[in-house]
């Protein structure tokens, strides 16, 4: 072997500089440069091939075999390498597509087309079954699968569940009527379609004569009766809302206290697909003021929250702000656990596998 010169250690670094580690081996082998050639080694595929074909043990003189990268550096690189594949970001970035039509699509769409929305989740999962049924035929499919498949149960239940609570009555109040100068003691169900109502100038909150109901989760549910002067004895409308009562009498919700404040709007009952509706519990808290002072009610009143004449459009704004809100939030959090899943079901083509390994 050629003695261990300094032209050897420069074409050790030579051979890696211009992408040949075969030149380097070669001088490594001559000399026993393997600390060289370890450290000047270009990315995964030459550090393992000079890993490869180091000893294991020194040979002469009491230098001790080198070292690789740690553990740690070589995750990261792994990591790095697979997130950067044009196959790792299909199997990333797909199933988080399929989650993000069907969220918006079930979120806004649900009221209207319902079908549409059903068919899509139908597509979606079929489409997914499909792809896990071939799997053996490429490396992409079986995470490709499983990610979609995933994002179109989580896709389906997260768009439901933000129409149900949040979505859907911006839609209610933008569909019904406004009727102005109501009186309190006409029939609910001669204004069944309004969504929100001005009463007349005479027309108050009966704070003193409210009641709270608290449910089994610990919200307290307050009603309070509308009426005018004539005091008539048919109650067809309450004001209603939570935790701003006592369980008889100081309701205080929304603008109730505010003398000024001659509009009502009005509660809608939603599907009721997750939690029970609020208009449930309203029910409940009637029922016990009608026993408690020994009101009469119809049979269907009209629950309304009471705001101001220029605040009537409070909670329609509020639901739309809270169904964008839980939507972005929503498709953070699944972006980021899309992620995951597509990395821990990823695996590298096998020519690529030398690169990662």
């Amino acid at each position: 072997p050629r003695s261990c010169s300094r032209n050897a250690r420069l074409e050790i670094r030579y051979g890696h500089c211009i992408g040949a580690p075969a030149a380097a081996l070669k001088s490594a082998e001559a000399c026993g440069h393997w600390e060289e050639a370890m450290l000047t080694a270009r990315g995964a595929r030459d550090f393992e091939e000079v890993s490869m074909r180091k000893p294991f043990a020194p040979q002469l003189g009491p230098r001790s075999a080198p070292q690789g990268p740690g553990i740690l550096p070589q995750i990261t690189g792994q990591l790095a390498i697979i997130a950067g594949s044009p196959d790792f970001l299909v199997s990333w970035l797909i199933p988080f597509g399929v989650f993000a039509v069907l969220t918006l699509m079930y979120s806004y769409s649900f009221m209207l087309l319902p079908s549409v929305c059903c068919l899509l989740s139908a597509a979606a999962a079929s489409a997914s079954l499909f792809l896990l049924a071939i799997r053996k035929r490429g490396h992409v499919w079986l995470p490709l699968g499983a990610g979609c498949l995933l994002a179109s149960l989580a896709g389906s239940v997260a768009g439901l569940y933000i129409y149900d609570q949040y979505a859907c009555f911006p839609a209610f109040y933008e569909n019904s009527r406004i009727y102005t100068n109501v009186v309190p003691s006409q029939p609910s169900g001669a204004v069944a379609d309004a969504g929100k109502i001005t009463f007349s100038t005479e027309t108050s909150v009966d704070t003193n004569h409210s009641v709270g109901f608290v449910s089994e989760q610990g919200q307290t549910y307050c009603v309070a009766p509308v009426r005018d002067k004539s005091n008539a004895g048919l109650i067809e409308f309450w004001a209603v809302g939570m935790g701003c009562c006592d369980s008889l009498g100081g309701f205080a919700c929304d603008q109730s206290t505010d003398t000024s404040a001659r509009a009502g709007i009005r509660v809608f009952d939603n599907s009721g697909f997750f939690y029970d509706s609020r208009k449930d519990f309203y029910m409940k808290a009637r029922k016990k003021a009608e026993a408690a002072f020994g009101f009469v009610s119809a049979e269907l009143p009209m629950y309304v929250r009471w705001v101001r004449e220029d605040n009537l459009d409070m909670l329609s704004d509020q639901y739309r702000t809270k169904a964008f809100g839980v939507v972005f939030l929503f498709l953070v959090f699944y972006l980021a656990a899309s992620a995951g899943l597509a990395m821990a079901t990823y695996s590298p083509r096998k020519g690529a596998r030398n690169l990662v390994g």
